[in-house]
């Protein structure tokens, strides 16, 4: 079923056994849809137009179908919630509230997650923080200077660092490394770029130093020194040829990979024309209109709640308030069936559930998640 090309296949076969992945052979349908996709993050004349392109998680996501049946059956679930006249979407289901614990209460929100949480049925994601994903060629490039090889064994830490640093302010620090040519910096700007880099951190770890756990202040100023080698560096290995101005090019790489991780199932994506051009031909996949796919439809519904869920965790870790659910018994098994959902995908393929972001980010979004549910 997935006749792709061969270069591309070995690739992915060669990413996934590093990272522990194997390639799932199940004859699975798949569907998609994402929510925040802004197509392309650009600088225009060194500015970022929209801060809101750096400060939201993009999702590609939706569900899985995997036995025979499943499909008749969640249609027959679901149909008190498609409209007579429409196209089922996010918010005809999940209300526009923007008070994530009053969406858990609603009778909709409920039958909703009642009907994905069955047997034959799915759910998956790939969430990309546009922030992280722009910076983290700054890290990998200083670890690529001679002598910092042995600190790609922790590249993830290093990466996390500097992003604890860039999320203070996200479009002054991208704006900052406009000035240096970012994403491409010459070689008579490497110096004054680590310079920058260097000085930031130290900034950043002179001003948080209480406010930071020792592993973080460690990494921090580990990074800080890397930086202050890398500016005896010629070049940085992944600051070059890159498109001008461009931070996103696209996300076209995550409709691929999927593709490429379950190559005998077959994926039905929205209708992104985009996408669909630069996407590797093959044959295990359709782009489909949404308004003719009731499983794209609920997909749209799977990420608009997923995203709202994301910023509800992470703002949450902040509040620090346990009792949030304490009046709500639907809306807390709601929250408690949506991570039943997802910790079962994670179970059944780990990459039906995948995340580009920030350890800081994953790790207090699931210590949320854990207190909340009582997990």
């Amino acid at each position: 079923m997935a006749a792709l090309h061969e270069n591309a296949a070995g690739f992915t076969e060669t990413i996934a056994a590093l990272a522990g992945v194997e390639i799932c052979r199940e004859l699975w349908h798949i569907y998609y849809d994402e929510t925040e996709n802004c197509r392309s993050i650009a600088y225009k004349n060194g500015a970022i137009a929209d801060a809101r392109t750096v400060e939201r998680v993009f999702i590609l996501g939706g569900i899985a179908i995997l036995s025979e049946g499943a499909e008749n059956a969640l249609s027959a679930r679901v149909e008190p919630l498609v409209p007579r006249n429409g196209e089922m979407k996010a918010k005809t289901v999940l209300g526009g509230s923007n008070d994530f614990a009053r969406v858990l209460r609603r009778r909709e929100t409920t039958l909703f997650l009642e009907s994905l949480d069955q047997p034959g049925i799915a759910v998956h994601y790939h969430s990309q923080d546009n922030l992280y994903y722009a910076i983290v060629d700054i890290v990998d490039s200083m670890i690529a200077v001679s002598g910092h090889e042995h600190m790609f064994a922790l590249h993830r830490e290093l990466k996390n660092a500097l992003y604890l640093c860039a999320r203070t302010n996200p479009v002054g620090f991208l704006e900052n490394l406009a000035t240096f040519g970012f994403p491409n910096v010459p070689s008579g700007k490497v110096r004054p770029f680590c310079k920058f880099i260097e000085n930031v951190l130290l900034d950043f770890l002179e001003s948080h130093s209480e406010s930071l756990s020792v592993e973080d202040r460690f990494f921090i100023e580990t990074l800080r020194q890397i930086a202050r080698t890398s500016s005896r560096s010629e070049s940085l290995a992944l600051l070059k040829d890159n498109p001008s101005d461009t931070l996103v090019e696209g996300f076209s790489s995550h409709y691929q990979q999927v593709c490429l991780f379950f190559p005998e199932a077959f994926h039905y994506f929205d209708v992104e024309t985009r996408v669909s051009m630069d996407i590797v031909d093959g044959d295990n996949y359709v782009f489909a209109n949404s308004k003719s796919n009731l499983f794209i439809q609920l997909s749209d519904v799977w990420v608009g709640l997923l995203s709202r869920c994301f910023r509800f965790l992470d703002k949450w870790v902040d509040d620090r308030n346990p009792d949030v659910f304490a009046h709500n018994p639907i809306a807390l098994e709601n929250l408690k069936t949506i991570r039943r959902l997802i910790d079962g995908s994670a179970d059944l393929h780990p990459a039906l559930v995948s995340s580009l972001e920030a350890d800081c980010v994953l790790g207090k979004r699931f210590e949320a998640f854990d207190a909340l549910c009582g997990l």
